[in-house]
């Protein structure tokens, strides 16, 4: 038999380790892949909403998270404008934007003090907005705009009514999963704490700003909750 030079020998086994590291790096590669080119929202259309991928320090951007949570905002501009009959808020082109954060994961659910202007236990809640305005500064206007923020670290549900929603971890692998619905249902519930809606009081299993936000599509804005959201400047017919 006659021998190959070794010139032969290395370029298959160079090949070879090419092929290999090529279908490793697709296996393990969409959890931590790059995220699609993003050109960030410069300039926001007035009285829209903007969202916000958030990546702690000590974490790695997750393609799946960013991805669930642009459809999830997309098909819920579309659930409002099907319960307001017409009107629905207002996102920008890139869907959504994506912050580096300036803390590690634990940070956002830990108490950081008082100089963080807040007092109970909503300190999730509390520390995203105080980031926000840092990293954002002057731009960080809640006359013109809402804000919401996913944010890749654990802690429950805790957005207040005012300019801001806010959601985390459970709710990302929620989105990314078998039961995403429910998890659609408990962004809609924060956005509408964004826009102002209180909690149903007493609860009802059929409303999205109650208990029925986990039954969603299957539940309902209060024809109460209607009149405020279409009396802000927020939701427009599109």
């Amino acid at each position: 038999m006659r021998k190959l030079p070794a010139s032969v020998y290395t370029s298959i086994l160079v090949t070879g380790i090419v092929v290999l590291f090529n279908s490793c790096s697709k296996e393990h590669g969409s959890k931590t892949e790059s995220l699609p080119g993003i050109s960030p929202t410069v300039n926001p259309i007035p009285y829209s909403t903007i969202v916000y991928l958030i990546k702690p320090t000590d974490k790695t951007w997750n393609v799946d998270y960013y991805n669930a949570a642009k459809s999830s905002m997309l098909e819920l501009k579309d659930w409002y404008k099907q319960q307001l009959g017409g009107k629905t808020f207002i996102l920008n082109p890139v869907i959504i934007d994506t912050l580096s954060g300036l803390h590690d994961a634990t940070w956002y659910d830990s108490n950081n003090g008082d100089s963080l202007g807040y007092t109970g236990d909503a300190h999730a809640y509390y520390n995203i907005k105080y980031e926000l305005k840092q990293i954002l500064g002057a731009k960080y206007d809640t006359t013109n705009y809402r804000y919401f923020a996913f944010v890749e670290s654990d802690f429950p549900e805790q957005t207040l009514p005012g300019s801001l929603g806010v959601e985390g971890e459970t709710c990302l692998d929620g989105l990314t999963g078998s039961n995403a619905n429910s998890w659609k249902g408990s962004s809609a519930h924060a956005l509408g704490h964004a826009y102002g809606l209180f909690d149903c009081n007493p609860t009802d299993d059929q409303a999205m700003m109650s208990t029925g936000r986990w039954k969603y599509p299957n539940c309902i804005i209060l024809p109460a909750e209607k009149d405020a959201l279409n009396a802000i400047p927020f939701f427009k017919a599109p």
